[in-house]
């Protein structure tokens, strides 16, 4: 029986402005060849650009595809580059051609939201399904109706969640057994160069390269902006321990940055990760006094482990990670460690959600599959074999 809103034969339409090349290869590419062969998928529609700013593709990315009978492709290459990208729907034809495509389902990777929410029949964002301090498969991901809603699930899934507790009860009692971040983390401060007697806050920093159009959701796309409004609004006594995107650093260049971190020494200091047992990024997650929050993925180390979120984003964060609305919010109760930290059992039932019922695996993937997710309807069955998987990337599992 095809699950509510799913017709016995499904057109799908993937939508992909802003793809990258190794998110074609390893997420879309694989998921093309699993509905090809799905039979209650009758059509594949790829919306996509030539190769520009490191988004779109190239003809031998197509090459390993010629075989995949169901998929018709639409190569968008009018106008100018960044049109298809950052405002699909003002490009002649566009929508004409989603209307007469008429998909039952369309997946979505565009920082441009206004224009696929004009597609006729369901939309989902196609969005990372990376949630530290767990580990997933680099490449699985979730569907999204809304993208960069932190924390936020409906309450029709909150059985759902019960459900995915139970089911990953081995590793809750695993995950309690060990303490975060425990090897070398008791002098974190000393090893990240930090002072022993200030309220620490970690910034972590967007990746700046020109693929990423996601920054424009940001509400501060650089990180100099962020850092010269951090220094400016918060009290002399919070010091700043920003880390860099690790993709900043290979392809983008950091001159200002630098400069203004050293600039300002007696405030804020650059932590890397060089000499560390883990990762600078989530060691501050797990052990600041708070983590700024815009649109990093921080956020979910950062409530798994009740550290305080001050959240300057534009996007909604969920009501238990009890986010700070707002850096001029914090001063004197950040050095007082006055401000709140998510809701520990909220957090569980979040993770275990997440981890059991949302991510979905590329090559696995089938119409079916695809439709539960929209209708938020997970089996026991679906549930233990996602918790299988987490179980099985667990037992090798590191602190990311």
């Amino acid at each position: 029986m095809a699950p509510p809103h799913m017709e016995a034969a499904m057109k799908i339409l993937f939508y992909l402005p802003v793809i990258t090349p190794w998110w074609f290869d390893h997420v879309i590419a694989p998921m093309l060849r699993a509905l090809d062969g799905d039979p209650e998928v009758t059509e594949q529609h790829v919306m996509i650009a030539p190769l520009w700013r490191n988004t779109g593709i190239d003809g031998h990315q197509l090459a390993p595809l010629a075989d995949l009978g169901k998929v018709h492709w639409h190569v968008i290459d009018q106008g100018e580059p960044e049109e298809f990208r950052t405002n699909g729907a003002g490009l002649e034809g566009l929508l004409d051609l989603v209307d007469e495509i008429e998909p039952d389902l369309c997946l979505v990777r565009s920082a441009d939201f206004e224009t696929p929410a004009q597609f006729p029949g369901i939309v989902r964002h196609i969005m990372e399904g990376a949630a530290a301090p767990f580990e997933t498969g680099s490449n699985w991901f979730v569907l999204e109706e809304h993208p960069f809603r932190f924390g936020i699930f409906p309450e029709a899934a909150e059985p759902t969640a019960r459900s995915c507790q139970v089911a990953l009860s081995e590793i809750w009692e695993a995950m309690d057994e060990r303490q975060v971040l425990e090897d070398g983390a008791s002098d974190w401060r000393k090893l990240l160069g930090l002072p022993g007697d200030r309220p620490i806050i970690s910034v972590p920093l967007h990746y700046e390269h020109e693929e990423n159009f996601f920054g424009v959701h940001a509400s501060f796309a650089r990180g100099t902006d962020l850092l010269s409004y951090l220094l400016e609004t918060l009290a002399d006594d919070a010091f700043l321990a920003v880390t860099d995107h690790p993709l900043n650093r290979l392809y983008t260049n950091r001159t200002a940055i630098d400069a203004l971190i050293s600039g300002n020494a007696d405030r804020a200091c650059l932590c890397v990760a060089e000499k560390l047992p883990h990762d600078a990024t989530g060691l501050l997650s797990a052990k600041a006094d708070a983590v700024l929050s815009d649109l990093s993925k921080s956020w979910s180390m950062a409530a798994y482990c009740g550290t305080p979120i001050v959240h300057v984003g534009r996007n909604a964060m969920a009501e238990w990670i009890h986010a700070t609305n707002g850096v001029d919010r914090i001063n004197g109760k950040l050095a007082a460690r006055g401000l709140p930290g998510a809701d520990p059992s909220a957090a569980r039932e979040w993770f275990s959600w997440h981890l059991a019922a949302r991510l979905m695996v590329p090559k696995d993937v089938t119409a079916g599959a695809l439709m539960r997710q929209v209708d938020g309807i997970v089996t026991d069955e679906q549930i233990e074999e996602a918790a299988g998987r987490i179980k099985t990337w667990f037992d090798g599992a590191r602190w990311t």
